[in-house]
């Protein structure tokens, strides 16, 4: 059983996005590791590896703000473009007794966001609390080949 929230609002060429997602199987004892809820990946914790952290319980909260730089036009990069950051913070449980704000990864992400004819494209700087290697990526959000 999931619950989410996604609230967002624009201003010009600004975005600020707030999203809340929490989750607990029911059954008691879970056989099934399909059943699990991954976290882990950009902005759904940044810092840690994608589907890296997997539990019968998750909760995860994130805000979000992006603006527009580019609108696209003649040039190399016609294409719109987005700088962002977003603040995480979530975990996975054991037993949802154990949720609770003091024992969730804190992370955070700088990027920078692109509409290209492929499909959403971005490149990433994100890192996690408790200290993980940050790292630069690349990403690919959408669809892929």
């Amino acid at each position: 059983m999931t619950l989410s929230y996604l609230g967002a609002h624009s201003f010009g060429r600004d975005t600020l996005a707030f999203s809340a997602s929490g989750g607990m199987t029911l059954q008691a004892r879970l056989t099934d590791i399909n059943l699990l809820f991954p976290l882990g990946g950009f902005l759904n914790l940044s810092g840690l590896r994608a589907d890296s952290l997997t539990g019968p319980n998750f909760g995860i909260a994130r805000l979000v703000y992006y603006r527009q730089i580019g609108r696209g036009g003649p040039g190399y990069l016609d294409v719109p473009t987005y700088l962002g950051m977003s603040l995480e913070a979530g975990n996975v449980w054991q037993k949802r007794s154990e949720a609770r704000f003091g024992n969730t990864e804190k992370d955070a992400s700088v990027f920078v966001g692109m509409d290209t004819f492929l499909g959403p494209r971005c490149i990433l700087a994100s890192g996690s609390r408790p200290a993980r290697q940050p790292g630069f990526l690349i990403c690919s959000l959408g669809r892929t080949f």
